[in-house]
């Protein structure tokens, strides 16, 4: 009896360790460590450049999306934290128009449950009065998973080249 007693409880602990890794798997944890290799990093770079896309056609919506419900969008003039803040705030750009944006990534690190992707992003404006002006500088997006397994934007910071001097 005390051998088949023994048999049930490990088959038992076997079931819930399925069903724990199942949970995982299906977003249940927030805080599972992210796979690290090539294919994580192609899904990161799938992502950046759909970002890119929704930057380029102006959609406040989908670029509003690609971000966490709490996601921080770092900018110059200030940080924008949320979907509806960051929505709002493309959707009244006062007639600029971004018709560039590249997003070039130097390296990825991973942290836990999150893909901080670094690189280079240069992107090119136009202005209301016509006036195109190119810029460039760096980039560093923080990606975790949603709970479809997708990838979100938890905090976004572009900084600016400094000015080259003349």
């Amino acid at each position: 009896m005390g051998s088949l007693l023994r048999l049930t409880l490990a088959l038992s602990l076997f079931a819930l360790a399925g069903c724990q890794q199942l949970s995982l798997m299906n977003g249940g944890s927030s805080t599972a460590p992210v796979a690290y290799g090539p294919e994580t990093e192609k899904q990161i770079e799938r992502s950046s450049k759909r970002y890119s896309q929704l930057l380029l056609s102006m959609d406040a919506e989908g670029v509003s999306r690609m971000y966490a419900p709490d996601g921080v969008w770092e900018r110059q003039s200030g940080p924008v934290e949320g979907r509806d803040a960051i929505r709002h705030a493309l959707s009244n750009m006062n007639g600029v128009q971004v018709v560039g944006v590249d997003l070039t990534t130097s390296y990825m690190s991973y942290n836990g449950p999150a893909v901080v992707q670094t690189g280079d992003i240069n992107q090119t404006i136009k202005l209301p009065n016509g006036k195109v002006v190119s810029s460039t500088g760096r980039f560093e997006a923080t990606w975790m998973r949603n709970p479809d397994g997708d990838w979100w934007i938890r905090r976004m910071v572009t900084r600016p080249n400094a000015a080259k001097p003349n």
